[in-house]
């Protein structure tokens, strides 16, 4: 068994095609599915059903495959730390970012850093907070940008910052008339809300639970984007609540409201598993985060109150 034939098979697993694999891996089809059979005659299982188009594991390789992403993420390591101590961050690093997120954040940091590394190679995939985390687990992901506190205590959570809350109001809505909003204010009727599996909902829920007055909105909306979000609420008569970075360029908005102090608050934090050894390029990362924060967002932590609901 070699590592070669390892990467064959997350290959083949990945496109579902020994063709495409094999243009993946640069080596011809024949000489792929050679070593992959090779394997499999070792092994004395069958990998991956040939019979089926397209190509699909047996249950077994399911199995084979994920210890495979284990086994070549963890060979890795070597080269990691040699590289790190010659004082080069080089290699691959994948980053997975919540939604919330990713459009927010990312822009601030992301190439400033890939300029200052340019020997690493930076994967990112937009996730959910449950997808982050089994990724994590797997190895199929290093890293993940996430709200905190989770409730998967086995990985490591490195809080980055406080993210502050704001409620975007539609013109007509009564909180338009207030300077500032207080959670009391908040009612479940009236909000606008991202789809179910985003933790920004449940927060956002949080903040208003038990709070129903009034007559119900006729119009009632969920979206999986913020942005779509906030065109609602400025075509609308409703409201939402927005996280800081989501509110740059609407800053200015006079249907932009602050919460009084203290200020509701998500944790942002960058997760990884226990086994993670590359301190180097986690310290260069969270650096490169909080020099690219805002200055609006660097608010003295005493008016801040972070939401403390296990995601």
């Amino acid at each position: 068994m070699t590592l070669t034939q390892l990467n064959y098979i997350v290959a083949v697993s990945q496109y579902r095609s020994f063709l495409k694999a094999a243009e993946a891996c640069h080596v011809t089809q024949p000489s792929l599915s050679q070593q992959v059979q090779k394997l499999e005659e070792e092994l004395g299982v069958q990998i991956f059903d040939r019979q089926r188009q397209p190509v699909q594991p047996t249950p077994l390789g399911e199995q084979i495959i994920a210890q495979a992403l284990v086994t070549l993420k963890e060979s890795q390591k070597i080269s990691h730390l040699i590289d790190e101590t010659r004082g080069d961050l080089q290699g691959e690093i994948t980053l997975g970012v919540i939604p919330t997120l990713a459009p927010y954040l990312l822009p601030l940091f992301l190439k400033k850093f890939s300029d200052q590394n340019p020997k690493l190679k930076i994967i990112i995939e937009e996730l959910q907070t449950e997808q982050v985390t089994e990724k994590i687990h797997s190895r199929q992901i290093d890293l993940g940008l996430v709200v905190t506190p989770l409730e998967d205590v086995t990985l490591v959570q490195k809080p980055l910052f406080l993210e502050p809350f704001l409620v975007y109001v539609s013109e007509g809505h009564p909180l338009a008339k207030q300077r500032t909003v207080e959670a009391k204010d908040l009612s479940q009727n009236d909000i606008y809300l991202l789809k179910e599996g985003h933790c920004f909902r449940e927060q956002s829920l949080y903040l208003c639970q038990n709070r129903k007055s009034g007559t119900e909105r006729l119009v009632q909306f969920e979206s999986g984007s913020l942005e779509t979000l906030k065109e609602f609420v400025e075509s609308g008569e409703g409201y939402t609540l927005l996280p800081s970075l989501a509110t740059q360029k609407i800053k200015h908005s006079k249907l932009l409201k602050p919460f009084v102090a203290p200020v509701p608050s998500r944790e942002v934090s960058l997760v990884y598993s226990q086994h993670f050894s590359r301190e180097r390029l986690l310290e260069a990362l969270m650096e490169s985060i909080l020099l690219s924060l805002p200055k609006d967002l660097k608010i003295a932590p005493q008016r801040l109150k972070r939401l403390n609901i296990p995601l």
